[in-house]
């Protein structure tokens, strides 16, 4: 007979590589390709620029709330290029939208390729998020479960449609994944390495976005409950010493210790380095708060006190803090005080439905939780309750965009059943040194109602990547009634974020429409892009008319990269009850007026 080999011999060796190899490609291709096609976001408008400008100047004053490392990694390849960015005006402005309204007017000709050229590195971060879910699956569950995470991860709509951005989302995905693997591996193998890992992860999260500095508290926090779950396991063993069962005889607290404490000394260096050190160590009597809670805080300390963090990142914390006024949309209803259900409504409607179903059996098959796996519910399940409770930007799901990685990584879990399948032809070997043939039947008919399971989640994930190409952000799952009916549950960026003014040229130029009448949701002048338009409702009705899907549900903002913003959510609602011509991209809705 055949030698006993089972599924995880099989994707252990070079078809596991190619396999991943493949997905990885396949990832970046539809994310690069995707994004080639979609004009310049709203947040895109002033981060690059930012990063350019920062460059240039080394002037952070306008990083305040403003992540500076997804800024300044893209505009990297803007120093070698044509980008022209003059540096004289930079002190006087006091927001970075003025940065991309300098960087509009001094790079009309080129302004989408440069973009592009930004887009490039997001593309790159998306790929390292990809192979960093890999490998934290591979390490909790073996190959199989890495490459089943691989799939969930590399075909995921939501890290296609934002993995190539300018904006922080992707980088603070990578970089929560890396900590969770330096958290692992310095629980398991306390040491410097370990320690300077976790420390450059911790850093990177919080260069990336504020809220990597919640990282700072959890991974502490995850530790002390494992230390004392383990005192308590020496007290009900009963046998202090050597005498203790080996596996908790071998456990070295001290030195898990000192390096969580090295590791976070080493996050906070990072952070200053990000900022060079700008304001480093100001005294605390040196800000002026503009949030309620940093100046109660402020009044109680001593004005000598020395703020361990570069000045511009604690301003931002307070700027973060006293921010107002963000409109929220959920299921059809507006308010200016967020929903607690949102992001978890968001998941359901912008995930494809196999996720949770697979997340689900994951747990359903093996209820315990190694520690690896509670850092990991642990770290996920704590950031979408600090969303869900701050109800703070109920704006788009791309604030708990880190969730997918993640949930890749847990349905890997289904790896560790699956795995053990014997290859057709292998000697059953496992099988019949188990004594207890009933069981061993249960296990075997359970493991294949997993691969089953994953197989085909798997093939839907390929056909929901391939079928929502190139329109990935404003993606919606089938339950929900697919993109056409997605504002009926949310708006903003999970459905419009003024991406699609390039199918909106290419529909002109097709039906040969010389101008239209114009409602769109962006920074970016449509003109910009070739389009020629007359605002909507500065006149006569043309024949034509094109609203972004955000103003005619009744989320305003800026108008055709104005200054205009409606005050009426209803400006646009005699269009709602018109059947459109056409929904490019499904953000901008086209009327045919008058034959």
């Amino acid at each position: 007979m055949a030698p006993h080999r089972t599924l995880d011999d099989l994707v252990r060796g070079w078809r596991g590589w190619a396999l991943l190899a493949l997905l990885a490609a396949g990832s970046v291709a539809l994310a690069g390709t995707a994004v080639a096609q979609k004009s310049v976001t709203v947040d895109e408008f002033q981060a690059l620029p930012h990063g350019l400008a920062i460059w240039k100047t080394g002037d952070f004053h306008l990083a305040t709330g403003v992540p500076v490392l997804p800024s300044l990694l893209p505009a990297l390849p803007l120093l070698a290029s044509s980008a022209r960015f003059d540096p004289q005006p930079m002190a006087g402005y006091v927001s970075s939208w003025q940065c991309g309204d300098q960087f509009l007017r001094e790079n009309l000709e080129s302004y989408h390729p440069l973009f592009l050229q930004g887009r490039m590195i997001s593309l790159a971060v998306l790929l390292v998020t990809c192979l960093l879910t890999y490998a934290l699956a591979r390490r909790m569950y073996g190959a199989t479960g890495g490459l089943l995470a691989a799939v969930f991860a590399c075909l995921s709509p939501n890290l296609l449609a934002h993995g190539a951005l300018v904006t922080p989302d992707i980088y603070l995905a990578a970089a929560i994944v890396a900590a969770l693997f330096a958290f692992d591996l310095l629980f398991n193998r306390p040491g410097w390495p370990a320690a300077v890992a976790l420390g450059c992860a911790l850093g990177l999260a919080s260069l990336s976005k504020l809220t990597g500095l919640l990282l700072f508290a959890i991974f502490p926090a995850l530790l002390a409950c494992f230390h004392f779950a383990d005192r308590a396991a020496w007290r009900r063993a009963g046998q202090p010493g050597k005498s203790a069962p080996p596996a908790l005889a071998n456990l070295d607290w001290s030195k898990r210790w000192l390096a969580a404490a090295l590791a976070m000394a080493t996050g906070l260096v990072l952070i200053h380095v990000g900022y060079l050190f700008d304001g480093s160590f100001s005294r605390l009597d040196q800000f002026q708060f503009e949030s309620t809670g940093m100046a109660t805080v402020a009044e109680m300390l001593p004005g000598w006190l020395r703020v361990p963090l570069p000045y511009p990142f604690f301003k931002g914390i307070d700027a973060q803090l006293a921010e107002e006024g963000y409109v929220a949309y959920l299921n059809g209803e507006f308010n200016e005080t967020g929903f607690f259900h949102y992001y978890l409504v968001g998941l359901l409607v912008k995930t494809p439905l196999c996720v949770p179903v697979l997340a689900v059996v994951a747990w359903w098959g093996r209820r315990g939780l190694t520690r690896s796996e509670v850092a990991l519910v642990a770290t996920g399940g704590l950031l979408l309750l600090f969303f869900s409770l701050s109800k703070h930007k109920n704006i788009g799901l791309r604030y708990v965009l880190f969730l997918e990685p993640l949930l890749a990584i847990w349905i890997g879990r289904l790896g560790t059943r699956i795995a053990m399948l014997e290859l057709p032809g292998t000697q059953t070997a496992a099988m019949a040194r188990d004594k207890t043939a009933r069981r061993a039947a249960i296990r075997l008919t359970a493991a294949k109602r997993d691969l089953a399971l994953a197989a085909a989640a798997a093939g839907w994930m390929l056909f929901t990547a391939v079928s929502a190409w190139p329109h990935y952000l404003a993606y919606f799952n089938r339950a929900s009634g697919g993109p056409t009916s997605g504002h009926k549950y949310l708006l903003d960026s999970n459905l419009d974020w003024g991406q699609d003014l390039i199918e909106l040229r290419r529909f002109m130029e097709r039906e040969g429409i010389d101008s239209i009448d114009l409602a769109y949701f962006g920074r970016v002048p449509p003109e910009v892009y070739g389009v020629s338009y007359r605002m909507l409702g500065a006149g006569p009705p043309a024949r034509y008319a094109a609203i972004s899907a955000n103003l005619l549900w009744g989320r305003m903002y800026f108008v055709n990269g104005t200054s205009y913003w409606p005050e009426d959510k209803d400006t646009y609602a005699a269009y709602r009850r018109l059947k459109p011509k056409a929904v490019l991209g499904h953000s901008i809705y086209v009327f045919e007026l008058a034959p």
